[in-house]
């Protein structure tokens, strides 16, 4: 019980440290981010010839994130970013390795957040040009425009920090 409260106090410490240090700064602003929620449904085959074809709903969820997304102050999508639109993109177009069913796109909405920091340095539409940023990549990889929907988000609904620099 002891070692735990000491590990608790020494993460803590490190994280007063991180966040306090200017350089490191970057690594704990996890809400430089763009969430892509695609809801949809998967056709599901009749039991018999000549039965009824159901549908799944399905809820897919994806996010470019931190560093390997967006550069600080920056609405461009870097290639982090643009692979984890590709492997969500793969999933609508092909399923998944138990599910091979694509997902017929009923509506994808994109939010876009900024850093509370990118936000106090005036970059207040930050989180709208990431947001749209994701939005051009989605349609320019075949995603029908007409079914997005996208808004920005500034530094709300912060992320806890689960990723440390190294």
């Amino acid at each position: 019980m002891k070692l735990l409260r000491l590990s608790a106090a020494a993460m803590a410490a490190l994280i007063a440290g991180c966040a306090a240090s200017p350089e490191l700064i970057s690594c704990l602003q996890p809400n430089r981010r763009v969430a892509v929620e695609v809801s949809g449904f998967k056709v599901k085959p009749a039991k018999k010839p000549g039965g009824k074809v159901g549908k799944d709903n399905v809820l897919l969820k994806a996010m470019a994130q931190g560093d390997l997304a967006f550069d600080p102050n920056s609405a461009v999508l870097k290639s982090g970013g643009m692979a984890e639109m590709d492997k969500m993109i793969k999933t609508i177009n092909q399923g998944t390795r138990r599910d091979k069913r694509p997902i017929n796109v009923g509506a994808i909405v994109i939010s876009g957040y900024s850093d509370r920091l990118e936000v106090e340095d005036g970059h207040k539409d930050l989180d709208v040009k990431r947001a749209e940023a994701v939005k051009t990549y989605l349609v320019k990889k075949g995603l029908k425009e007409d079914q997005m929907f996208w808004e920005g988000r500034d530094a709300s609904n912060p992320v806890p920090v689960t990723q440390y620099c190294d």
